[in-house]
């Protein structure tokens, strides 16, 4: 990352919950509405009004197009919204309803789409993995270049007789291609991983970490706030041990799992490790996440059994909602100030770590940060809770 601070640029909005009022120092080109269009048909299509972006999840085309895919809460599915270029390096964006959206006839499937996870495969597959809130599930989408509808279906229900999982969804490819969740079994307590069979085309669920109970009073559970990177073939999921207030890290495949503490952040009754992301890069890992006593960012860097550990920014109540990315090995990650309600940036030049508001438009910004890297530019998206919509801007 850069030394100086970071080039702004002028930030495209996904879409709008509704119109705003004229507001002092707001500057409009800022917001950028999904305005009608007409049909085939000559049927006018209303611009979204809905409260819509949460639980985000980005990535790119193979020819570089970011993609969304996102929570739609008010309607309780999950969509997905394509961007396209124009020579002077604004986006359209095309947007489709992925899952859980009421039919022609009004029927409605249910809540679907929180904890929204998207990858890419090398050939435009699209994956997204998200819960099924109804029904306390794992569900996913697919859906290949050429073809118009989704497949969509049931990816793990968890263990036990009362299924509650689903929760925290990651996915990753692994090296033939095929997707990889991460998610968190409320009901049993665990961190588990559907794997996608390509010979029978369903997922199998698995149990990668049980948990520990620190005392008969405080049942295990352990797995929320997942992330999950695949390196060399080997799976590396970083995430939240809740009973006992550590950070973990998983390592394997298909083959088993091995788990450790990465920060005990549990001893002395602390308790760190929410909101992590994870990048693989050589023989390093790099993860970063919240420490939520302290209400800090945090970062760790290392190889299982070593790691380095540093708090990056201890402003008030900061560190949540993060997006780690790598620039030439140097880390930077995106998080929320939660005490001003934006989206930060803190990178680190010459062993030292900076940072700032990635843009000062009003609004309450910095939920569910995603960063993409696509064409030579870093680009980051995030929930806007004011307008209820996606938030999208250059951030270099």
């Amino acid at each position: 990352m850069l030394a100086t601070p970071l080039r702004q640029s002028p930030g495209l909005l996904l879409g709008i919950a509704a119109l705003l009022p004229a507001c002092r120092g707001c500057n409009e080109t800022n917001i950028v509405t999904r305005e009608p269009v007409a049909e085939a048909d000559d049927e006018v299509v209303p611009p979204f009004t809905n409260d819509w972006g949460s639980w985000l999840s980005m990535a790119a085309l193979p020819d570089g197009s970011p993609v969304v895919a996102f929570y739609d809460k008010t309607r309780s599915g999950v969509g997905l919204a394509t961007g396209t270029f124009a020579e002077d390096g604004t986006l359209t964006w095309r947007h489709e309803e992925v899952d859980g959206y009421a039919d022609e006839n009004g029927l409605d499937p249910g809540d679907r789409g929180k904890y929204a996870s998207l990858a890419v495969a090398a050939d435009g597959t699209l994956w997204v993995a998200y819960q099924d809130s109804t029904n306390k599930a794992l569900r996913y989408a697919r859906k290949a270049p050429g073809e118009d509808a989704w497949t969509t279906g049931i990816a793990d229900v968890g263990g036990g007789s009362s299924p509650d999982a689903g929760y925290h969804a990651a996915i990753a490819l692994d090296a033939s291609g095929n997707p990889v969740v991460a998610h968190h079994d409320v009901g049993k307590g665990h961190l588990r991983v559907a794997r996608l069979n390509p010979a029978t085309g369903s997922f199998a669920g698995v149990v990668v970490d049980e948990g520990l109970a620190p005392s008969p009073e405080v049942p295990a559970s352990t797995g929320k706030f997942a992330s999950i990177a695949v390196s060399s073939g080997v799976e590396y999921i970083a995430y939240h041990d809740v009973a006992n207030g550590d950070l973990k890290l998983a390592v394997g495949g298909a083959g088993g799992y091995t788990t450790e503490v990465v920060d005990a952040g549990g001893e002395g009754g602390g308790n760190v490790g929410q909101w992590t992301d994870i990048v693989v890069e050589g023989s390093s890992v790099h993860i970063s996440y919240h420490d939520v006593t302290n209400q800090d960012l945090k970062y760790a860097v290392g190889a299982p059994g070593s790691w380095a550990l540093t708090t990056v920014d201890s402003g008030d109540h900061v560190g949540a909602d993060t997006a780690l990315f790598l620039q030439n090995g140097s880390p930077s990650i995106v998080y929320f100030d939660g005490r001003n309600n934006d989206a930060k940036v803190a990178w680190l030049a010459s062993d030292v770590w900076q940072n700032r508001t990635v843009n000062d438009i009003p609004g309450a910004l910095g939920f569910h940060n995603e960063v993409l890297s696509t064409n030579g530019r870093n680009y980051v998206a995030c929930y806007d809770y004011t307008r209820r919509t996606v938030w999208f801007d250059t951030l270099d």
